[in-house]
């Protein structure tokens, strides 16, 4: 069972971006984007790790990155949509940065569409298994 948060962020990551981003676009929504507007393109998950066993730096691609101190991380029921809450949450490119002293990061697909139900269907063991490690 995984414990700290900055450990369940690290892999709640890498199981979603496993189950997802090989065949549908993941959306982005940050703390100051206008409610039902969220960043899309095809991110991928380069590499996550976790530095001072507090905070994960996770590379999204294409320059793209974000830092988080995790204090909760949820995936939802539907298995379509993970969330990360934080402190000191950085988002940032090559040409912009934003920085929030507190929010969340949410990643989320599509939900009920033909791709990203097979998508959940062949990662659903792996996906309900972090669901019940996050929920306990």
């Amino acid at each position: 069972m995984i414990r700290q948060p900055a450990d369940q962020a690290r892999r709640a990551l890498t199981e979603y971006f496993d189950a997802y981003s090989t065949s549908t676009v993941i959306y982005i929504e940050l703390p100051d984007l206008p409610r039902g507007r969220a960043l899309d393109s095809y991110f991928a998950l380069d590499s996550v790790e976790v530095r001072d066993e507090t905070e994960i730096y996770a590379d999204l691609g294409y320059t793209v990155y974000f830092t988080v101190n995790p204090t909760s991380v949820k995936l939802s029921d539907d298995l379509f949509s993970l969330t990360i809450e934080g402190g000191n949450l950085e988002f940032g490119s090559s040409s912009m940065r934003r920085f929030y002293k507190q929010g969340t990061i949410q990643f989320f697909v599509i939900p009920d569409t033909p791709i990203t139900e097979r998508a959940r269907e062949s990662g659903e063991v792996r996906l309900r298994n972090l669901l019940a490690e996050l929920s306990a």
